[in-house]
């Protein structure tokens, strides 16, 4: 998945995402505070690849380009564990926010490797609009 998904894609619904993607509601216009605080609470690697995944809304991104292009590569190994291993670095922000990890992801099809990011643009103007007023 290369291209950009719109806000009512279905195949936001066919995500890989497991605990912490589920049974909290969604980000939305009302938690600009709460979005706020989430991002200061992010471990730094975590932020980056966040950061890079909210300018980019709607955007399916390979874990291999959030390796090359944010964690700085070499891209050796499983991109996919790296990346993930990242990411749990939301873990503190996630448990405090009482949402849903604000992004969404997808595994490789059967035979290759890697997974797929993306944050709903909805999820992504309101952590744009958090930084913004955090500015």
């Amino acid at each position: 998945m290369t291209e950009y998904l719109s806000e009512v894609d279905l195949r936001w619904a066919g995500h890989s995402g497991e605990a912490g993607h589920y049974g909290a509601p969604e980000w939305g216009p009302e938690d600009l505070e709460r979005a706020s605080v989430f991002l200061a609470e992010l471990a730094p690697q975590a932020r980056r690849v966040f950061e890079y995944l909210l300018c980019n809304p709607g955007r399916g991104i390979h874990s291999t380009e959030l390796v090359d292009k944010v964690l700085g590569g070499p891209n050796e190994g499983d991109p996919a564990r790296r990346v993930a291993g990242v990411l749990s670095g939301m873990s503190k922000a996630h448990s405090k926010s009482g949402r849903r990890l604000p992004f969404y992801w997808w595994e490789a099809p059967k035979g290759s490797a890697g997974a797929t990011y993306a944050v709903r643009p909805s999820v992504a103007a309101v952590f744009l609009a958090a930084q913004l007023g955090a500015a």
